[in-house]
């Protein structure tokens, strides 16, 4: 069950090979007396020719509010380099994905009364950059590696084995944890609470999944974000690009950013994806 768990996080958050000990954090539960948040980060990196670049961490299902305000700040940008494996062109209708990652998106969008990204993100805009792989490309990747999604659950498995997971942020979703959740009054608000906790893993546990040659989910891609992202930066008149990937990219596109092209880490910003109001009490 919690193998199962983790990798609904890493779907949610989905869509580099070793980093190091201290990871950059691009996603993060945040409580006050208000409410509760599932919180994810804007980094601004300076590079040495003096154009910024953010990356603008993304959660696939999120509250509408959270995607309103992505697109409004994405007007602001000469450009924004975006993920989704696959022909672009289709996002310019109603476009429900087919793919396994965006299937179990969906669903527990639905079962957490969130949005879906793609229904959300305004992807008409002109300074909208695919830099993703192609379907065909992906599949390569994926062959070369001989990675599948059953290599990945068993990475997934081998991550909860050796204990590379805090088993406090595990604790609320164990058996007896979920046995309360389903038994509460809204059990889908007290799952949403429980696994946004667990979220603040996300960068560990993409990291350990990621293998010793990187997987081509995520190392594979970033290397071809990263690609796209040298291109934009050779016109010298783009002047501020956005990286708006998902926050489990983040670590290694900022590693990418900072070790190989000499970027400075200038600014951060969090912005909440979930917010869970708290009941008042009399």
């Amino acid at each position: 069950m919690k193998t199962r768990i983790l990798l609904l996080a890493f779907a949610i958050s989905f869509h580099t090979a070793s980093y190091a000990d201290s990871l950059p954090d691009y996603i993060r539960f945040a409580e006050d007396g208000k409410s509760a948040r599932l919180e994810v980060a804007i980094r601004t990196f300076t590079m040495p020719s003096g154009q910024k670049v953010d990356l603008v961490s993304a959660v696939h299902i999120a509250d509408d509010a959270y995607y309103q305000e992505l697109n409004k700040r994405f007007d602001a940008y000469d450009s924004v380099l975006f993920e989704l494996v696959g022909d672009p062109k289709k996002l310019a209708g109603s476009q429900p994905s087919d793919s396994t990652i965006s299937v179990i998106q969906q669903a527990a969008g639905e079962y957490l009364h969130l949005t879906f990204q793609l229904d959300a993100i305004d992807y008409s805009k002109k300074n909208m950059v695919h830099a993703d792989a192609t379907a065909v490309e992906f599949e390569q990747m994926q062959k070369e590696r001989g990675e599948t999604m059953m290599t990945l659950f068993a990475r997934a498995m081998q991550v909860q084995a050796n204990g590379k997971i805090d088993s406090a942020a595990m604790g609320g979703l164990d058996t007896f944890g979920l046995i309360r959740i389903l038994m509460s009054q809204d059990s889908a608000a007290a799952f949403k609470k429980a696994l946004a906790k667990m979220f603040d893993q996300t960068e560990s546990l993409t990291a350990a999944m990621e293998g010793k040659d990187g997987s081509a989910a995520l190392g594979g891609r970033n290397q071809v974000v990263m690609r796209k992202l040298a291109t934009v930066l050779a016109v010298r008149k783009q002047r501020h690009i956005a990286v708006f990937y998902g926050a489990a990219h983040m670590a290694g596109i900022d590693s990418s950013l900072t070790n190989d092209m000499k970027a400075k880490a200038t600014g951060e910003e969090w912005l909440a994806a979930w917010t869970m109001p708290k009941a008042k009490t009399l």
